[in-house]
């Protein structure tokens, strides 16, 4: 018998799937924000994806393309943010349409949590920070 592997990570590393079994991107997390579907779950289910992704060559197609802007600023920062932040802790270049735009002029505190304010100022990855929103870390941690 095959012993099981550690974690899903691990067996997709032994068992590549085609390039077209990953459809997430940042892209169309504005999409389904646009077409009325939650901006968070949205978030997620991306991450998710994310995660699993085994090639700089994927991750940099889930990040490449502009996503739509959804009228939101909040939520246009943030898919920039979170493209540039993918991009640096991968490794990859980040997408050219994350450098100019996208930025808040008020701070944003995702979560009103009370206590959540500190937390978030030492947190919050550069990309967020520089646009104006503060997260934990643990929101953008998946599988």
């Amino acid at each position: 018998m095959e012993p099981e592997p550690a974690h899903l990570r691990d067996w997709l590393r032994e068992h590549p799937l085609p390039d077209t079994a990953f459809v997430q991107t940042v892209a169309g997390i504005a999409a389904r924000a646009l077409a009325g579907d939650d901006f968070w779950v949205a978030v997620r289910e991306f991450l998710d994806e994310f995660a699993l992704l085994q090639t700089d060559a994927q991750r940099a197609r889930a990040i490449s393309d502009p996503p739509p802007l959804t009228g939101d600023a909040g939520q246009d920062a943030y898919v920039a943010a979170l493209a540039e932040h993918l991009a640096a802790t991968s490794r990859i270049p980040r997408p050219a349409w994350t450098v100019d735009g996208r930025f808040l002029e008020r701070f944003w505190f995702v979560s009103s949590v009370r206590g959540f304010r500190a937390l978030a100022l030492v947190e919050s990855p550069a990309a967020f920070r520089r646009r104006g929103i503060f997260i934990s870390a643990g929101s953008l941690r998946r599988c």
